[in-house]
């Protein structure tokens, strides 16, 4: 079963929100609440969690894109 990433709900309701960087990468097996990647809204970092242990199968967002929240950022399940 596929587990989706997404966009968590931010303190402050940004305008704008970017993907900074992928902390994993696909193929890696990440453990539930392993930091994978972090996100840029208003001049701060936030930490994107997993939701649930699997492998990353792939990512729906690159570094540097416009994301939003609730958007699916990324994929995990059974390799």
């Amino acid at each position: 079963m596929d587990i989706d990433v997404a966009v968590p709900v931010i303190n402050g309701d940004p305008a704008e929100i970017y993907l900074g960087e992928w902390l994993v990468s696909v193929g890696d097996h990440v453990s539930e609440g392993a930091p994978i990647a972090l996100i840029e809204a208003d001049k701060a970092q936030v930490e994107i969690m997993a939701p649930s242990s699997g492998y990353v199968l792939r990512f729906n967002a690159q570094p540097d894109d416009q994301i939003r929240v609730g958007q699916i950022i990324a994929v995990l399940g059974s390799q």
